[in-house]
């Protein structure tokens, strides 16, 4: 999906929402979403998550650590300001991972989403529960176009991975 219409770009921002409902009787349940930013040799330039809330002069934040999925809507939440971005970050892969290591399928009401910041527009969205049995998955990935366009790609795919850290060569792969 090009986010750009008419020569002109679509998105300016783009918001990641992760939510999830707390455990009923069993531990509490930790997601965590992140983006991990890379360069043109799809090398790990810095991500963003509940240990480190803002990367890239502020042009990545996150809105902290949600421990349990208490509350309504999204629990956690990462905006991106695409044009803050330094030149060379040319990928962004967004990823949900399990911490307290529950596999999705074990989840109430799990989804991830990534929306238009500026018009809230949901571009994407994945049900993880009742996914598969894994604790880590890559949900969407930006692609910086020769042209400086940025194009998005839905992935929902899984991997077994309860940290960021984890995420980050199986995210390289699927730039």
């Amino acid at each position: 999906m090009s986010l750009v219409k008419g020569g002109r770009p679509l998105l300016s921002q783009v918001r990641m929402g992760l939510g999830w409902e707390p455990a009923f009787g069993g531990r509490d349940i930790d997601l965590d979403a992140s983006v991990i930013a890379y360069g043109p040799q799809r090398n790990h330039i810095d991500s963003c998550y509940f240990g480190k809330l803002s990367i890239l002069n502020g042009a990545v934040k996150h809105s902290g650590d949600n421990l349990t999925g208490e509350g309504g809507g999204d629990d956690e939440v990462i905006v991106v300001d695409l044009g803050r971005l330094p030149q060379e970050v040319t990928g962004l892969v967004f990823t949900v991972n399990s911490f307290s290591g529950q596999k999705f399928t074990e989840v109430a009401k799990a989804y991830c989403r990534l929306v238009d910041a500026a018009t809230g527009e949901e571009l994407v969205r994945f049900d993880l529960t009742g996914a598969e049995p894994q604790t880590g998955v890559l949900m969407a990935k930006l692609v910086r176009q020769f042209s400086g366009e940025w194009d998005m790609t839905a992935l929902g795919s899984f991997v077994k991975a309860r940290t960021v850290r984890n995420m980050t060569e199986p995210g390289a792969r699927a730039l």
